[in-house]
Order: C-alpha cells, then structure tokens, then sequence
C-alpha cells in the first residue's frame, strides 16, 4: 500500500509540506539530526551515506518535512532493519521535529503514517528510543500508547585525561589469560594473502558475541551473506583498524572490541564482546585499554560507547575505566494485535 502523503499533509501546518525523502536527501536529514546528536550520535553525512549503502533496507520509510523554504523541520523513519530484521517481528521508529513546530501535530501526523507503513508490512510491534534529557519525548510516546520496557546508557571518556597507570598492562593481562591481543589493522597485514578467509572466520565468531548482548530486540540467528557483511561490518566507517582490538587463542578470535572514529573528535566502540568460555579473565577490559592507548595518541577527545542496563558485567568495566554515564535513554514499545 502506497503511504498517503496527503493524509499527513492535510494535518500539518499550511507553511509545511511532506514528502519520501530521496537518496539526494541523506546529506541534509543527517545534518538535521546532528543539530540535537549527543557526540557518539553524531554522524558525518559521508559516513552516513556510505553505512546506508552497505546496508540497503528495502521497506525503510522516511518522511520529510520542509517549509516554505525547503529547510528541514522534521524527519520520521521506520524500518525492519533489511538483513538485521529481528526475528520477532519488532520495527524501530523515530521522529524528530525542530523545537519551533513541536505541539503543532507535526509528529503525530508522522508516526502515524509510518506506523501504519510498518503494521502493512507485517511489523507486530514498533520500538522507539527516547533520550533520557528530552522528557516531552517520553510524554509524547506514552500518549501515543507506547510503554516503556528498556534502557540503554551512553556513557563517555575524556581520552586527554585518561590515566592508565592504575590498571595492569593489557598485553601482560592477555598473555596470563593465553589470548594474543592485535589490533585489526595488524591482523589484515597478517594475513595480507588471504583477507577474505580470514574475514570469513571473524565474522560468525562476532555474531556469536553479539547475540549474547542484552538487546531491546533480538537479532537474527545467522549473519548476513558474506559479500554484504564484508561491505558493513570491515570496509566502512563503521570500523577503524588500529583502535579495532581482536583478542585471539591460536590465532582464532575469542573477543573483540569494534572502534568506530568520527570527524568530530569523538570515537565509540560500535561493539565489544568475548566468548562465552573466555569471559571472566579480564579480555573485554584489556581490549579496551588497548583501543584507548592507541586513541590517545591521535588526538580523540571523547571514548564513548552504549551499554544496555541488563548489561552489568560491560557497565561495570566502563566505571572502572572512568566512564561517566549520560541520562538513560529508554526504549518504548507498541505492539500490534
């Protein structure tokens, strides 16, 4: 079914209007969104675009709303995730208006459209993240019917200041847990000859660790096909190769520590995680302090990263390393019957 631009037109103000955003849009509504972006939200609109098309998501919606004169007021999206689809059936949603047109019915005109976008393509529930600093977010949510029923915390390190002197060595701290810590960078001059063998080995290795990570939706038992996993997960942004850690045990991956660096002087850790056998001897916390040796010595000023709230072993590595955690941001819910 054709999403109905007039129905949501109708019930905006006379000086907007509303359209599909195209691909030569992606630039501008990154830009729109970085004006309110915490510096581990932020994104540079390259990036953007290159993450976008490594991972197409063929029923992603995004409405766009403009004024008289073509600025941005307003964006809502929702999709299944394309080949991250959760198997539950779960679609993410987000609306995010410019504060001079909010409690004008411009963001209810959005999520309605998108959710009815969603429940046509079968979605059984929508989830929405709200930051714990915009408190009309959550009251919006709930008088759109949705409910709260998770947390996720951005936390961050200022890297100038980051003291290592009180934690051991992390190379000693691996070598007594028999693992070999190498940055990614290393390993792809390792194993120069044949890249996409040892790529093809990494990446169920990763899912594995991933689907244990608490999460407001689950993920998908299998990885991606190969070819598009290479192009999201080991050639884009997503992925910076000295600060990216890899803890190995006979040169086959036991933890990693993914570490993505953005033009804004911030970095975040896109995803950390150890097997299930190897946990519990210090790896996820020596990866770690090897990504931050390496940051401090290229000028990043903030280290930040997401943890769920369920995730007490992960949350408690970052308050050792001095990590200070931003408000919650809460994940709300709305089934479909």
């Amino acid at each position: 079914m054709a999403t109905d631009l007039a129905a949501v037109a109708k019930r905006l103000p006379p000086e907007l209007r509303v359209r599909e955003r195209a691909d030569a849009d992606i630039e501008r509504v990154v830009e729109f969104q970085n004006r309110w972006a915490t510096p581990s939200q932020w994104m540079s609109p390259a990036a953007a675009r290159a993450m976008q098309n490594a991972s197409p998501e063929p029923l992603r919606l995004v409405l766009l709303v403009e004024d008289t004169g073509g600025k941005v007021q307003a964006v809502g999206s929702t999709s299944n995730g394309g080949l991250f689809a959760s198997p539950d059936g779960s679609w993410r949603v987000g609306v995010r208006t410019a504060p001079e047109w909010r409690r004008r019915g411009v963001a209810r005109a959005l999520l309605e459209q998108l959710a009815h976008h969603a429940r046509t393509n079968k979605a059984m529930r929508l989830v929405a993240a709200v930051r714990g600093d915009e408190p009309e977010g959550a009251r919006f949510a709930e008088a759109m019917g949705y409910r709260a029923f998770h947390e996720r915390i951005d936390s961050y390190i200022d890297v100038p200041s980051f003291d290592a002197a009180g934690f051991d060595d992390p190379d000693a701290t691996a070598e007594r847990a028999g693992v070999r810590l190498a940055t990614y960078a290393e390993l792809l001059r390792e194993h120069a000859s044949d890249v996409e063998a040892f790529q093809r080995e990494l990446l169920p290795a990763i899912w594995d660790m991933a689907r244990d990570v608490p999460s407001p939706t689950p993920m998908p038992e299998q990885p991606p096909p190969f070819e598009q996993a290479k192009r999201m997960f080991f050639e884009g942004p997503g992925i910076d190769p000295p600060s990216t850690i890899i803890a190995l045990r006979n040169g086959h991956t036991v933890g990693m520590s993914v570490t993505m660096v953005k033009e804004n002087g911030t970095a975040y850790t896109n995803f950390t995680g150890v097997a299930r056998v190897e946990r519990g001897k210090g790896i996820a916390l020596a990866m770690k302090l090897r990504a931050l040796r390496d940051l401090s010595t290229r000028g990043v000023k903030l280290f930040g990263t997401t943890n769920d709230e369920q995730n007490a072993a992960m949350r408690g590595i970052n308050r050792r390393l001095g990590y200070v955690p931003d408000a919650p941001t809460t994940m709300y819910e709305k089934r479909f019957s």
